[in-house]
């Protein structure tokens, strides 16, 4: 399953679109023909799955996160509602879990929903929580197609960066993009994660295509940038630079 995979009728979310340059940029050292397990191009790529452990060592502890970008399993048609969290005391949970709930509004909508259809949709999220929640819902929904079709213009017009003047850019202007259309506090727990992410698999590459490191430098910052990251995300960053590719006898 690729990032930019689209399944029939399920919109390419912006999370897709901005790792999809992310990566693209990382693709000088993806093909470098490193066999590491945990290469981003096959962690981010792929949909995490449980894997063997090798001969004579012990399974890795600890659940890996699904990373953004992979399509989703469509919200029930008979209540849409049923995709978001509400706190125990009441209010809807906004997190990087919202991102998830919206994607799966969008796929069980399609790429171009008619007004009925999106009538329809707020009307079964008034119908499945309470107002001030749906409101939020509705709000967060319409939000987040805006933000999708900025991204879809905005990161793939920047093309890929070489730099890391142009990979600070990028950032930026996903941020941007971000908070246009959520006010901060929905950005930062939507988004922190996913943001942190992109921004340590960005950094990495960049380490990767610098000539001027040798192997033992580039293992010390890969290692730094992987200190970053949650314990479940980690996986995304290589534990040694890959070995030149050799060359054709």
């Amino acid at each position: 399953m690729l990032i930019a995979q689209k399944s029939r009728g399920t919109p390419v979310t912006a999370a897709a679109i901005a790792l999809l340059v992310v990566l693209a940029a990382a693709g000088a050292w993806y093909a470098t023909g490193s066999s590491a397990p945990d290469a981003p191009a096959r962690v981010l790529a792929s949909p995490p799955t449980a894997q063997a452990a090798p001969a004579g060592t012990a399974a890795a502890t600890g659940p890996r996160v699904g990373l953004p970008g992979a399509p989703v399993e469509p919200a029930p048609a008979d209540d849409p509602a049923r995709v978001f969290d509400l706190g125990f005391s009441g209010g809807l949970v906004v997190d990087a879990s919202t991102v998830t709930a919206l994607d799966r509004l969008q796929s069980l909508l399609g790429e171009n929903p008619t007004p009925e259809a999106i009538a329809k949709l707020e009307n079964q999220l008034r119908q499945g929580l309470p107002r001030e929640d749906a409101d939020k819902a509705i709000k967060l929904f319409h939000g987040y197609r805006g933000y999708n079709r900025e991204m879809t213009t905005e990161v793939m017009a920047m093309g890929v960066p070489q730099t890391r003047e142009a990979a600070d850019a990028l950032l930026a202007r996903i941020d941007a993009v971000q908070r246009r259309h959520f006010d901060a506090g929905a950005a930062d727990a939507m988004f922190a994660d996913q943001n942190r992410l992109s921004k340590a698999v960005l950094d990495a590459a960049l380490v990767q295509m610098d000539t001027s490191l040798s192997n033992p430098q580039k293992k010390e910052r890969l290692d730094a940038i992987k200190r970053t990251l949650p314990e479940s995300q980690q996986h995304a960053i290589p534990d040694q630079p890959p070995e030149p590719a050799s060359a054709p006898q």
